[in-house]
């Protein structure tokens, strides 16, 4: 058994080590360079769904792009949703053609999908960009989004994202995730498998490439409506592409609860969309591994050596990819926090066999064996 440990421990440790290589593989290649105009016009779909303090700031990143074209259609599924004010306060001031659409219809049980489902038919440019409300760019995101879709050769573009600013706890534990966890293994899988999936944050397309799939109704009732976008087009002969491009959301300020339901939520999503790949994440879990061989080899001296060295590079790992990477904020006293992450993702790992419900925007749902939901 030591042997074991001791070698899923040094597999572990050589993924880690990958994940480094893979992250700066990636981070060091240049963004494409922005077509010469005649630009293309590009419409942005925007699901909105409540105010916080970030959301005119999240808009306002889209609405003032330096861009020629752009259509930008603002959909809400509640005529009495708090940030109708705002919406049509931004819609004044913006210098791009803006629509604000009431989406009222329950078109599935994922309601992002629902109201992309009715700002489709308002569509007026061919190039489609869909981005959560609670998502920031940089002015020369579209620019950059554009090019890539062109220079790629791509049927869909999408693009890695950071936490914003964390102040629980929970939030520390989610920016902690996604940095030391979610982006590194996307690195890792676009150099070893290639990228069949697409990020959620924002995602650029072609609108026939989304008609080959059947359009926003084929991701109705999915959760990971983003993973599912995608795969279809993967599967439909499209190929789909990454760019070094960091967009920012909004870290909620979460609490330990928030986090754990939220990362359960994930994992079982993950479990049913790709089961090998996320059997394999287990075998990823360094410093789980390193600790229970130091317990099966009496707490000998080179098992502890080991379990030090694991988590030098792990905390190596979450500061480069953080830091360096995707140049977030999250202060220095929340990496103290990943030792507790690392155990933490183990167990939620384990937990996520032992089920298929999640929790929901206050809804329960079971996934289907195909990541669909269900109403319990």
């Amino acid at each position: 058994m030591i042997y074991l440990l001791f070698g899923l421990a040094l597999a572990a440790l050589a993924y880690q080590l990958l994940a480094l290589a893979s992250l700066g593989r990636f981070f060091g290649q240049p963004l494409p360079s922005p077509q010469k105009r005649p630009q293309p016009g590009v419409t942005v779909f925007k699901p909105v769904c409540g105010l916080d303090e970030k959301t005119r700031e999240c808009l306002e990143s889209f609405l003032h792009q330096s861009y020629d074209q752009v259509q930008i259609l603002l959909g809400v599924a509640d005529y009495r949703d708090p940030a109708l004010p705002l919406l049509e306060e931004l819609q004044a001031t913006s210098p791009h053609e803006v629509k604000i659409i009431l989406c009222p219809e329950k078109k599935g049980h994922n309601p992002k999908i629902s109201i992309l489902r009715q700002l489709e038919p308002h569509a007026r440019y061919d190039i489609w960009l869909v981005a959560d409300s609670d998502v920031r760019v940089g002015r020369d995101f579209l620019s950059s989004a554009v090019a890539a879709l062109g220079e790629k050769g791509a049927g869909l573009v999408s693009c890695p994202y950071r936490a914003g600013e964390a102040r629980t706890w929970g939030a520390w534990l989610e920016a902690l995730t996604i940095s030391a966890d979610f982006i590194p293994s996307v690195a890792v899988a676009l150099y070893v498998e290639g990228i069949r999936f697409a990020l959620g944050a924002a995602m650029i397309f072609r609108r026939e490439n989304l008609c080959r799939i059947g359009g926003f109704a084929a991701l109705a009732d999915y959760l990971a409506d983003d993973y599912q976008l995608g795969w279809q087009m993967y599967c439909s002969g499209a190929k789909v592409a990454l760019i070094p491009y960091v967009v920012e959301t909004v870290n909620p300020e979460m609490s330990l609860k928030d986090y754990f339901l939220h990362q359960l939520r994930w994992t079982r999503t993950y479990r049913i969309c790709r089961p090998k790949g996320y059997l394999a994440y287990g075998l990823t879990h360094a410093l789980v591994w390193s600790l229970a061989a130091c317990g099966a080899s009496g707490l000998a001296i080179y098992a502890w050596g080991l379990a030090a060295f694991v988590l030098a590079v792990r905390l190596a790992l979450a500061w480069f990819a953080e830091r360096l990477c995707l140049k977030g904020r999250l202060p220095a006293a929340a990496f103290l926090l990943l030792p507790v992450k690392d155990l933490f993702a183990f167990g939620l790992w384990l937990l996520s066999f032992l089920g298929n419900k999640v929790t929901w925007r206050g809804a329960r749902f079971r996934i289907t064996a195909d990541g669909k939901l269900v109403p319990v």
